[in-house]
């Protein structure tokens, strides 16, 4: 759980999940600027079995089997379900929050997705890109956990190297400290790559839904986010600089438009 003001009444719960690959470590100075935002909300980062934490966990080959390992994230946390629940989600992470809330209808009052996708809504190519392919081809070739990082932010954001280092170093250091020691192991990313493969999102959204996406995202299609929109009506707020890890390079305005949409 991110530390929150240790003088006020909660009002809220927030809960984090990454994608593909990634753990509750990989968020950076998000968790910490979400928290600025609302300062007297609870902040809860899980992760998707076999990542962060968990990378030594086999990752279910079902998007909906990894539920039960939130909720017991969540109960080692002390989590306060009487308290209303948001939530943001990036990629896998956004199709498992969907699936939590679609299994448990009460649990989120709102959640924003990010980057996302369906087996149902949209196809395979506009799904996984060849960008995004290379880049697991590349990872077998690359031995550094640096080199690892800057190759995974070269791809799923709009940055290069010099930019990292020059505007991102900080966030940078803190997700290239936690890959060494949490990195999702080969066999996990590809149980994971099958679970989202054949994830379909249910016909109308389990709780209120707000889309967010990247229009330059080289990962994922913001074809698909559009897909998604078309079918469930919901709000799409598309940043049109921004890549697939938004909440990486863009941190400032996820929160801003979070908040904005927030009650």
């Amino acid at each position: 759980m991110v530390p929150t003001s240790q003088n006020s009444v909660v009002k809220r719960n927030w809960i984090l999940i990454r994608g593909l690959a990634r753990g509750a470590g990989h968020w950076a100075n998000f968790p910490e600027k979400l928290v600025k935002a609302f300062p007297n909300d609870k902040v809860y980062c899980v992760d998707i079995p076999g990542n962060g934490y968990l990378n030594e966990v086999p990752t279910p080959l079902k998007v909906s089997d990894f539920i039960a390992s939130f909720d017991e994230q969540l109960k080692e946390q002390n989590f306060d379900s009487s308290l209303p629940t948001y939530g943001y989600s990036l990629s896998l992470g956004s199709m498992a929050m969907v699936e939590w809330a679609k299994q448990r209808p009460d649990f989120f009052k709102k959640i924003y997705i990010s980057n996302t996708s369906a087996a149902n809504f949209s196809n395979v190519f506009k799904r996984l890109s060849v960008d995004a392919m290379m880049l697991g081809v590349r990872m077998r070739f690359i031995h550094t956990p640096e080199e690892r990082e800057i190759a995974s932010l070269e791809t799923t954001t709009t940055l290069k190297k010099d930019q990292i280092f020059k505007d991102y170093k900080k966030s940078f250091d803190s997700m290239l400290s936690f890959s060494r020691t949490h990195s999702a192991h080969s066999k996990n990313v590809l149980r994971q790559l099958i679970a989202a493969s054949t994830y379909a999102f249910p016909k109308n959204p389990p709780t209120e839904v707000v889309l967010m996406s990247g229009g330059k995202d080289k990962f994922v299609s913001a074809q698909c986010s559009k897909d998604i929109e078309k079918k469930w009506h919901c709000p799409h707020i598309i940043h049109p600089e921004a890549g697939h890890d938004i909440s990486f390079q863009f941190p400032d305005w996820v929160v801003e438009h979070i908040t904005e949409t927030t009650a």
